[in-house]
């Protein structure tokens, strides 16, 4: 770790929400989560995933926080904050979701996955090389040396806080818990700040270390978040990526958005569900690519089907998935690699296999669905009571009759009957064993005409003219490979056992022959070892 940071205890922080945080944190807390409600009520982002705190159920790392000696201020804020955790209804930005000028939604913190280096040391990538994912031979030894005078020295502060990311050369909004002011800096150098654009940083000396974000202008946060929102909610910009009239190819977009925006009642009697069905009827008017339009009756009609090959091809993978960790492993400890491109190439590969197959944290998993299940249940009373994101300026222009037909369609979504089964599995193999058992049962009740109409649909592909043609079981067609399963009642540990051999007799062309692996029994095993656990 860099010298300049120096760990503190973990106690320090509070372990969910703090009791009592700064009233000056609270505030952009606040002003943060408006900014997300903003968006949620422009219909950019959906409310269901977005997690607001408090972050009871999947916690911030303090612990990694505390490694990096962050002040208490600066966890507060990110214990306070709200995290996205899908995709944007639209993009014409970020790769990830345009969140501001080029910049995306803060990572999310909560839990063991939450990346700390690159949101509170390094979010502009500029002393990757000092980075811990990089290999000891790649990564710079320098890195307890480097002062926060050096020339290109460390500038994140522990009294920094990261509210966005990068994205790919986009911009991050930075806040500095000391002096209460923000900086929008793009990755290219500069601010983006548009009430900065050509201001300077006055007589301030040049910094050594080209890194400092004190080189930059800054403003009053509170002044920085509102003027933001401003800016959105008039509609001078549109999420996604649209910043008015900039005489580009999104020019005609960022027109189209705002006057249907107006067409909709926005601000004031705003009425989502006309801005819904217009904007996908609208087709390449809003958006560069049409959006896959709903399943047709005939394609609902084999739905069960599909579900269960695609339960049936996440099988297939945990195999795959077994059959590089056994071949790399072998590799690695038998050092059969050519060089050490190769060898990076083969640990990456385990590395991979064993984050698919053993990573995954149970519990926080769980963790996620009882977050879910807790905003469906609570939006879904909010809905029918009128209440909430309902009774705003959100959903002014929406009826009550339209209110209470929405209410209707949400209360058979089974959407809430399918987490309590989900949080009731014991574990993963059970959670799996029960989804295939009730895909078996779905797909056994599909009607003969959906059958006939799967066995049409796929026709168009599935046939002779495909190469290298085939399907999980062998059989060369994916609704063969269903009907084994359903007549001959498989169980998953059978369908694994089949794939098993099915993969030592036929392997995917891109693999075929190129890894060591044996089939023992049913189970992949290391050559000349045990079977793979």
């Amino acid at each position: 770790m860099l010298g300049v940071y120096q760990a503190v205890d973990p106690s320090i922080y509070s372990d969910v929400y703090p009791e009592n945080p700064d009233p000056r944190i609270r505030e952009i807390a606040d002003l943060v989560t408006q900014w997300f409600e903003l968006f949620i009520d422009m219909r950019y982002i959906k409310a269901e995933k977005v997690v607001f705190p408090p972050h009871k159920h999947i916690r911030i790392n303090t612990t990694k926080a505390a490694e990096l000696g962050l002040t208490k201020d600066a966890v507060d804020l990110y214990q306070m904050l709200p995290y996205h955790i899908g995709e944007p209804t639209w993009n014409f930005g970020n790769d990830q979701g345009e969140f501001l000028m080029g910049g995306g939604f803060l990572s999310d913190l909560r839990g063991s996955e939450g990346d700390w280096w690159q949101t509170a040391v390094d979010p502009f990538y500029a002393i990757d090389d000092l980075s811990p994912r990089h290999r000891p031979g790649v990564r710079a030894s320098d890195g307890d040396t480097r002062g926060w005078d050096h020339e290109n020295g460390p500038y994140m502060r522990p009294w920094y806080v990261t509210l966005s990311d990068v994205g790919n050369h986009g911009s991050v909004v930075v806040l500095d818990t000391k002096t209460y002011r923000i900086w929008l800096i793009s990755q290219m150098g500069g601010t983006s700040d548009p009430v900065l654009w050509g201001k300077s940083r006055g007589d301030r000396v040049e910094p050594p270390n080209q890194n400092d974000l004190a080189q930059y202008p800054s403003r009053p946060a509170v002044e920085f978040l509102n003027d933001m929102m401003s800016r959105f909610r008039n509609l001078e910009w549109i999420p996604g990526g649209l910043y008015g009239s900039e005489g580009d190819y999104n020019d005609n977009l960022y027109q189209e958005y705002k006057r249907l925006y107006k067409d909709c009642g926005w601000p004031d009697k705003f009425n989502p569900i006309l801005f819904d069905t217009k904007r996908l009827a609208g087709g390449k008017r809003f958006n560069r690519h049409v959006s896959r339009p709903e399943p047709s009756e005939r394609q609902r009609s084999y739905a069960a089907l599909n579900h269960l090959y695609h339960i049936m091809a996440l099988a297939r993978e945990r195999v795959q998935q077994q059959i590089h960790l056994v071949d790399a492993t072998y590799r690695l400890e038998n050092k059969t690699y050519k060089d050490h491109w190769e060898q990076e190439q083969l640990q990456s590969r385990k590395l991979g296999a064993e984050h698919y197959l053993f990573s995954p944290n149970w519990d926080e998993d769980n963790a996620a669905l009882k977050n879910e299940l807790e905003f469906r249940m609570a939006d879904l009373e909010a809905l029918r009571t009128r209440s909430g994101r309902y009774a705003g300026p959100g959903w002014a222009g929406v009826s009550d009759d339209e209110i209470n037909q929405l209410y209707e369609k949400a209360s058979q979504d089974q959407r809430i009957e399918t987490l309590q089964a989900l949080l009731q599995d014991k574990d993963r193999k059970s959670r799996d064993e029960r989804e295939f058992r009730e895909a078996k049962v779905a797909a056994a009740a599909t009607p003969e005409e959906g059958w006939k109409n799967k066995a049409i649909d796929d026709g168009q592909w599935e046939n002779d003219t495909w190469k290298d043609r085939w399907s999980i079981l062998g059989s060369g067609t994916g609704l063969v490979d269903v009907r084994t399963v359903l007549d001959e009642d498989m169980s998953l540990e059978e369908l694994e056992r089949r794939i098993v051999y099915e993969l030592e007799k036929n392997e995917d062309r891109s693999w075929k022959g190129k890894r060591l692996w044996r089939n023992n029994e049913g189970k992949v095993a290391k050559t000349f070892d045990g079977p793979c656990e």
